[in-house]
């Protein structure tokens, strides 16, 4: 799906979330998203060194999210993967 420059997507009318950034809603129908992939972020063709992409999908209707995220290195990371 690729929306022209300007255009907005419609969405249900969702409560926002209190979930942690990595718990996302669906912003079409509020079931929650899972993380799809994570690949080095990607600028004008170019790889990023310090950012990553990260690609959610809803199970339930299909719609795709990227998040640009600036990943967690050493004992953050060691941290959040105990959880």
């Amino acid at each position: 799906m690729k929306l022209e420059p300007g255009a907005s997507m419609d969405t249900k009318d969702v409560a926002p979330s209190h979930l942690p950034t990595f718990l996302l809603p669906c912003p079409h129908c509020g079931q929650r998203m899972a993380i799809t992939a994570v690949t080095p972020a990607q600028f004008d063709g170019v790889q990023s060194n310090t950012l990553e992409d990260v690609t959610h999908g809803c199970p339930q209707c299909g719609t795709t999210l990227i998040r640009t995220v600036c990943p967690l290195y050493g004992d953050a990371r060691a941290i959040a993967q105990r959880s």
